[in-house]
């Protein structure tokens, strides 16, 4: 078995808060006879990170220049960097998979803090476009809210309402290769908001047919290496999509599982690049 050399991109700031995971990543990648080197986003450029010419990158930087320079160069990308450009500008997901492909989402807008529309029924919901994790998202009662809302946003960002659906629920899917590696409710008595990171309260389930059929038509449009895919309930019944993380979180599967997402994703990464 050829020994096979990779990159494992990060962002500073989430390098600091997923070490004991990378930690994981690296330690199973030796065992699978590959090597593989953590790299920093601040520490090079999109063209400088792949000179070497690595065999293969893992991006979890949700920066999607690192994955468009190493695809230039023929360098399998985990996960593409088609899938990290769209998925984590939540405007472009809602775009390209309902606006093109007719994905069940809930109505999105997304809005200059400098042109605020008038005409808004309420409540909403606005997040930031490029938001993760349950970040600045927050519930508009009325216009007032709105305007406060657009104060808080800095110069040159733009942010996004949408129509609330049901809320304080959804599950999170974990992809790998293209099957449902898990699946997690996710539900919250005391905010909107059903992230586990938030102090949601989290447990396993079986997907459903609604929830497998769902699935099967966004992976049809966008294959996803290992990815979180997160369902909402509409208020007219059935499941919507969310929002796709593409760098996606593993500490619950830890918590609540006996899998090794760490130990899966790698061999997933062997299998493709033999």
């Amino acid at each position: 078995m050829n020994r096979l050399n990779g990159i494992l991109l990060y962002t500073p700031e989430d390098a600091a808060r997923n070490r004991w995971f990378i930690e994981q990543l690296c330690q199973y990648a030796e065992s699978e006879g590959m090597s593989l080197r953590l790299c920093l986003s601040d520490a090079a450029k999109p063209s400088e990170l792949c000179a070497v010419q690595p065999d293969f990158l893992i991006n979890r930087s949700r920066l999607a220049a690192y994955s468009l320079a190493a695809e230039q160069r023929h360098i399998p990308c985990f996960n593409s960097a088609e899938v990290t450009a769209i998925t984590n500008d939540k405007y472009q997901t809602y775009l390209h998979l309902h606006g093109r492909h007719r994905i069940p989402m809930a109505e999105t807008l997304e809005i200059s803090p400098r042109a605020l529309p008038g005409n808004l029924t309420y409540p909403l919901i606005a997040k930031p476009a490029d938001g993760h994790g349950g970040a600045g998202v927050a519930w508009l009662r009325d216009a007032d809210a709105l305007a406060a809302y657009a104060e808080s946003v800095q110069d040159g960002e733009r942010f996004l309402i949408q129509k609330p659906v049901v809320t304080g629920w959804d599950v999170r899917l974990y992809m790998l290769g293209g099957t449902i590696y898990s699946a997690v409710l996710r539900t919250s008595d005391t905010d909107f908001r059903s992230n586990f990171s938030l102090g949601g309260h989290a447990e396993c389930i079986k997907p459903d047919s609604g929830m497998r059929a769902l699935v099967r038509r966004i992976l049809d449009i966008m294959p996803l290496d290992f990815a979180g895919i997160d369902l909402l309930r509409s208020p007219d019944g059935g499941y919507i999509l969310g929002e796709i993380e593409d760098a996606v979180g593993c500490r619950m599967l830890y918590q609540l599982t006996d899998k090794d997402p760490a130990r899966d994703f790698i061999r997933y990464i062997r299998q493709q690049l033999s």
